[in-house]
């Protein structure tokens, strides 16, 4: 790659792209403070289930920033995470002074509401640092620059734990935790990230490119190598725009919507519930240990899994990959079922939790742009974002209904025992068989197609 104007404005965008992803995965420390929330506002665990199946609702949203980014690009799109998310944050920030807790302690609704705007506007920052770095980048690139953004996406929620265990409060002394100061430096943060992506993030086409004709000229269409084989068979799609009617018609984009929307919401709430089940266990002294599991195994499988998509891409499909990653949930829980009393099998189950997180982040978004029109990326990755939200939060109603309802003390809000956690378990396994399900169908329909396609030529 010549070093031109461009190719130095892509690389700065990419490195703004990784810190804007750095910031957006604070998202997921909510189990870090959550139990500061329980504590400052009473809330019964359903309760705080609702704040962080909003959290995610709004993360889930995407398919709003994305159809925006699609029509008005970066600056635009930046531009509006930045008024949502910092006033969101100023919002929660305002809920745990001395004057408001008592108004909150009965209106949990309306904090739930903000944790929604706080995940809408993230997922602004989220689709312009993706979206933005992998439109900029070749084909051959890609899995490298998503892995490389989910690292950083992956790996924040250890970083902003450990500030939040050295400067806001201790793992265990949770009265004395400022989930105040915390939001106001959530954001800040968005604040700095979102102002350099309104500064630096452009999308940059430097060569003509391979494109069907009635595509030809569009700012999103991508360089294309001649006699490149093409791993994922549904080149039809890559440059036809599908109107939203025919996308949701489309058996393909179902298939991996759902296997990753599927996969996808067991992380999110296994993270989400970390520190829910060490505590119900009598292991939440390990908690500021517990929470570094995910996101430091998430951010190293992340950025070597999009290297190895890459780079073996001809012998090992993504999808393949993909699949593993949705099997490595279904091992997570049956260890956490039988087993999530123990230490060292709760850290194992977390361990292979983060690895499927990590695949399943990565690859997905990467297969999503193979397989469909690189123009409708934002809409076509919102939408499995929503999915993923949507399923995310009836699992996590669930399993705070069925936590609050085996709690034996009623003046408590804490319940202790493997039956306060395998009910929420028992229906993460279900998702976790059918996101396995999805998946080998959508490998079992590529293998015909191919089967159809060898038949054919051979006959003639």
């Amino acid at each position: 790659m010549a070093l031109t104007r461009h190719t130095v404005l892509k690389f700065i965008g990419l490195a703004i792209g990784c810190l804007a992803k750095f910031v957006t995965g604070s998202l997921f420390t909510f189990n870090v403070y959550q139990d500061a929330i329980k504590e400052t506002f009473n809330y019964t665990q359903k309760e705080v289930e609702v704040m962080s199946s909003m959290l995610n609702i709004g993360l889930g949203i995407g398919f709003l920033p994305g159809m925006l980014y699609d029509r008005f690009g970066p600056q635009w799109t930046s531009g509006a995470g930045l008024l949502v998310s910092v006033s969101a944050y100023i919002l929660l920030w305002s809920t745990s002074t001395t004057k408001c807790v008592a108004f909150y302690r009965s209106n949990s609704w309306l904090m739930a509401i903000y944790f929604f705007f706080c995940g809408l506007g993230s997922v602004f920052t989220y689709m312009v640092a993706l979206n933005t770095n992998v439109i900029n980048f070749h084909d051959r690139h890609t899995g490298k620059v998503v892995g490389l953004l989910n690292a950083f996406f992956a790996g924040s929620p250890s970083i902003f734990a450990t500030i939040f265990y050295a400067f806001f409060g201790s793992a265990t002394d949770v009265e004395n935790q400022n989930l105040g100061g915390f939001m106001l430096l959530f954001a800040g943060c968005f604040g700095v990230a979102d102002i350099l992506c309104v500064i630096f993030l452009r999308v940059y086409n430097e060569t003509k490119t391979q494109t069907s004709p009635e595509n030809s000229g569009d700012i999103h269409s991508i360089e294309r190598e001649p006699n490149t084989r093409e791993v994922i068979p549904f080149d039809r799609n890559k440059f036809e725009h599908l109107p939203l009617k025919k996308l949701l018609q489309n058996v393909d984009y179902h298939l991996l919507a759902w296997t990753f929307a599927l996969a996808s919401s067991i992380g999110l709430v296994f993270g989400n519930n970390l520190t829910v089940v060490s505590k119900s266990l009598h292991l939440d002294q390990y908690n500021d240990r517990l929470v570094l599991i995910i996101p430091i195994t998430n951010a190293t499988i992340s950025l070597s899994i999009g290297i190895i998509s890459d780079y073996f891409k001809e012998k090992v499909p993504r999808l393949a990959i993909l699949i593993v990653g949705c099997c490595g949930f279904l091992a997570c829980l049956v260890i956490c079922f039988f087993l999530a009393d123990k230490l060292a099998a709760l850290y194992i189950a977390t361990t292979i939790a983060a690895i499927g997180i990590g695949i399943t982040w990565s690859i997905s978004p990467t297969i999503m742009k193979e397989m469909f029109y690189i123009g409708n990326l934002g809409r076509n990755w919102g939408i499995a974002l929503l999915g993923a939200a949507v399923l995310g939060m009836i699992s996590q109603l669930i399993f705070g209904a069925l936590y609050d309802a085996n709690i034996t003390v009623v003046a408590d809000n804490y319940c202790y025992g493997m039956s306060c956690i395998r009910g929420g378990f028992s229906v993460f396994l279900g998702f976790a068989c059918m996101s396995v399900i999805c998946g080998l169908a959508m490998k079992f329909k590529k293998h015909l197609i191919r089967k159809c396609k060898t038949s054919k030529s051979s006959y003639f």
